[in-house]
């Protein structure tokens, strides 16, 4: 039977290629919107509240030290505490990233062992070790990648609760929640409360010369210890 002379069959490819094309346009739109409106909403935030480097924003996987700043200037400025946030995250992220970029290796490698396997002819115990090898190689990987892809989602929420509060108090638990339940809602979140600074001590207007508050009474020098 030739492969292109049967229409059925080519019907079939082109509805599942159809069917694969209208499911992920509307998540790519999504994660673009979603990732559009994080960075805006995190850009305007650092950049009001003296963040060096707020441009980070924008910037996949070290956009968390933007967040991790923010969590840590309100501990610094509301709560006097010392906190890295915003190092913590950086590192965590980092070490998923290199980790998996060594799984996807890993899986290449795999995936050419099997291919020279059946183009050399190599079978039965010498090729089921070459497989068991990359399978225990990928195991071994997954679990302190699913280890850290914890650690850091629970910082990141732990972060995000203080950057909430920071702008919106009265609603920080129930962002946080939503945010978690439906992480979708976060981008609309940020944005829509960027511009808002409820849970913040109000700005410090006098001339610098004269004698400082404490800190925890204003947020304009942070930017200094971040």
């Amino acid at each position: 039977m030739n492969f292109y002379s049967d229409p059925y069959l080519m019907e079939d490819l082109a509805f599942a290629a159809m069917g694969i094309l209208t499911s992920s346009v509307p998540s790519a739109l999504l994660g673009i919107a979603s990732y559009v409106l994080t960075s805006m909403a995190l850009y305007t935030l650092a950049s009001r509240r003296g963040i060096e480097k707020a441009w980070l924003s924008w910037v996949p996987v070290l956009n968390v030290w933007i967040i991790g700043s923010l969590s840590d200037q309100y501990r610094y400025v509301v709560k006097g505490q010392y906190k890295s946030k915003r190092k913590v995250l950086l590192m965590l992220n980092g070490l998923t990233l290199l980790l998996s970029v060594v799984l996807i290796g890993i899986g290449i490698y795999m995936a050419a062992d099997l291919v020279g396997s059946a183009v050399y002819g190599v079978h039965g115990q010498k090729a089921m070790k070459m497989v068991m090898r990359s399978v225990f190689g990928i195991l071994g990987l997954c679990l302190p990648i699913a280890g850290l892809s914890i650690a850091a989602a629970v910082i990141r929420y732990m972060a995000m609760y203080d950057i909430y509060t920071s702008m919106d108090p009265s609603n920080n638990v129930l962002f946080l929640v939503l945010s978690i339940l439906f992480h979708v809602t976060e981008p609309f979140f940020l944005f829509f409360s960027r511009n808002k600074d409820d849970g913040m001590p109000p700005r410090r207007e006098e001339p610098r010369w004269q004698p400082q508050e404490p800190v925890s009474e204003s947020w304009e020098e942070t930017k200094d210890y971040l």
